[in-house]
């Protein structure tokens, strides 16, 4: 155990901010399905699930440029951008088609609830489809906030979504947990000063353990272990 470990084991967070690709749901099928549409329209070829996964985090015209790159074309930032609105097109035709939740995401989710923790959601997915997706699983209820990509001028690591999620929580940074999978949730938290704990399959490509966060849990169903038995505080749905 780690000495930053050893100074949260009497710490209870009054906020968690999950964040949503990899680390509550599995998204990647459908965010496959529109970028190979989008590549095929642009003359080239598709990648496997397997190989977008890593491709995802960052938003979405990062997204873009990994699978053009990954198919043997540059595009620079501009080109980018332009292609976005024709992704989301297709990608809102199909969010909700094979994104389903990872398991034990429901059931932490209510468990917190229940615990009386606000929760929010901090993610660098538009928020329009976010919240398709949120309300196709039946989770909006669980957010007293949502911050997506295009919520803000910037997206994660830098800090303002995070920081954003927490003004409206109305909560200090000592006082919050974050939840995520990437590199971009570690940085956005440790710029605010928010502790992160991240899972391990997510969809950066490399270990978590490697991302600097202050935890890496085997899967969502450890965090409650982790931080401690929370009183449970029934709150009415």
């Amino acid at each position: 155990m780690s000495q930053h470990e050893q100074s949260l084991q009497s710490w209870r967070p009054a906020a968690i901010v999950w964040d949503l690709d990899g680390t509550l749901v599995e998204s990647a099928p459908d965010l496959a399905t529109a970028l190979n549409a989008l590549l095929n329209e642009q003359g080239q070829y598709g990648h496997p699930v397997a190989n977008v996964r890593p491709m995802i985090g960052g938003g979405v015209a990062k997204l873009i440029e990994r699978g053009f790159r990954a198919a043997g074309e540059s595009l620079d930032s501009a080109a980018c951008e332009a292609l976005v609105p024709r992704f989301m097109e297709l990608y809102t035709a199909c969010a909700t088609d094979s994104t389903h939740l990872v398991p034990h995401a429901r059931e932490m989710l209510q468990h917190f609830y229940h615990a009386g923790v606000s929760q929010a959601l901090c993610t660098n997915k538009p928020l329009g489809v976010t919240q398709l997706i949120l309300d196709a699983l039946d989770i909006s209820g669980f957010f007293d906030s949502v911050v997506g990509g295009d919520s803000t001028p910037y997206k994660k690591p830098h800090p303002l979504p995070l920081q954003t999620c927490l003004n409206e929580l109305g909560v200090q940074p000592g006082e919050a947990l974050m939840v995520g999978d990437s590199g971009a949730d570690v940085g956005a938290a440790q710029a605010v000063g928010v502790t992160v704990v991240l899972v391990p399959d997510g969809y950066t490509g490399v270990s978590a353990a490697t991302l600097g966060a202050d935890h890496v849990v085997s899967n969502l169903a450890d965090i409650p272990g982790w931080i401690g038995s929370l009183p449970v505080l029934q709150r009415s749905a």
